[in-house]
């Protein structure tokens, strides 16, 4: 396979996952938002700021907005024309590279990109301040799982779906980690500790990830922060755990080297096999206290690791060259 096409499947299903990541993620920011104005007064800042966090981009939305609140963060992770990873520039990417690979894709997965577009476009933006973000974040989320299905359903297992997958669960396993990670920063800066609205904010986690019946059927009992961060990055079963998605990372590598798509025991792989070791080290040892924090930031690193290894490995030249190198460049900026 040539590293262009290898490139672009793998950042095809990268923004993907992201635009429909940031769609749940706005839509449990309103409700939380909603419930916390109508029951206890807490202001907007405390729900809408860590979304940015978790969005990977502080700096550029403090470069063109004030303040995070209702009306901020949602333009700016969903129309925002200064933000190139908005949930709009995420599916107009993937579009535009699902185009030039049609001939990889089957029939049915690029009408079913092409559509979300087109439904997309004809959306208003003034309904986003009008009505809310919920219509808007259901319609991206029926979308992408649509999409999903149909790649599971009609592509045929060859190096193909396996970069589509490996760029999917490493972006999933990026994301849940940031989930966990500002929820614990927001929890240190309120010092909540046994509160009920904090309880509250880690009950919202589990919504931002679609945990929350999952969880419940492991652990309905122990519904405490450190039980829901562990759930989350642990859990080897749940397909939106950190530790599920760097096995399914680790699982794409493995398989692209047995189709001689990578070279024997390329960087890449080594590298999700010690992020493999780091989750499994973690789940022997208690969970909970100062090492968490450090823990979640070795395994970000790691992933970004990871994307950097396949730029030089499998993508090569074309890795740069392209628009989608330029992008992927600035995301790892903006995680860093």
């Amino acid at each position: 396979m040539l590293a262009r096409v290898a490139q672009t499947l793998y950042w095809i299903a990268r923004d993907l996952e992201r635009a429909e990541s940031f769609a749940r993620l706005l839509e449990v920011g309103q409700a939380a938002a909603l419930e916390g104005d109508s029951s206890n007064g807490a202001g907007g800042r405390l729900v809408w700021e860590p979304l940015v966090e978790i969005a990977g981009d502080m700096d550029r939305f403090l470069a063109t907005h004030r303040r995070a609140d209702e009306r901020s963060v949602p333009w700016f992770l969903t129309f925002g024309r200064d933000n190139p990873d908005s949930i709009v520039a995420c599916l107009n990417r993937a579009r535009e590279n699902a185009r030039s690979v049609r001939d990889r894709l089957p029939t049915e997965v690029w009408e079913g990109i092409n559509d979300a577009w087109l439904d997309l476009i004809e959306w208003p933006p003034e309904r986003i301040t009008r009505d809310g973000v919920y219509p808007f974040c259901q319609g991206i989320r029926r979308s992408s799982y649509l999409i999903l299905g149909l790649v599971e359903q009609s592509m045929r297992r060859d190096e193909g779906w396996q970069f589509m997958r490996l760029g999917r669960f490493l972006e999933r396993a990026e994301r849940s980690a940031r989930l966990v990670q500002a929820s614990q920063s927001a929890q240190a800066r309120n010092s909540l500790d046994e509160d009920v609205l904090d309880l509250h904010g880690w009950r919202a986690l589990l919504g931002d990830a679609s945990a929350h019946e999952a969880y419940l059927q492991v652990d309905a009992s122990a519904l405490s922060p450190e039980s829901i961060s562990r759930f989350l990055m642990l859990d080897p079963r749940f397909p939106r755990s950190v530790a599920f998605c760097l096995g399914e990372v680790e699982s794409a590598i493995g398989d692209l080297v047995a189709m001689d798509a990578m070279a024997p025991n390329p960087a890449p792989l080594v590298l999700a096999r010690t992020a493999r070791d780091m989750v499994e080290g973690a789940a022997r040892k208690p969970w909970g206290g100062p090492e968490v924090a450090d823990f979640i930031e070795r395994l970000l690193a790691r992933c970004t690791s990871i994307d950097l290894a396949l730029g030089d490995s499998c993508f090569l030249a074309a890795y740069e060259r392209t628009p989608i190198g330029q992008h992927a460049q600035a995301s790892r900026q903006a995680q860093n």
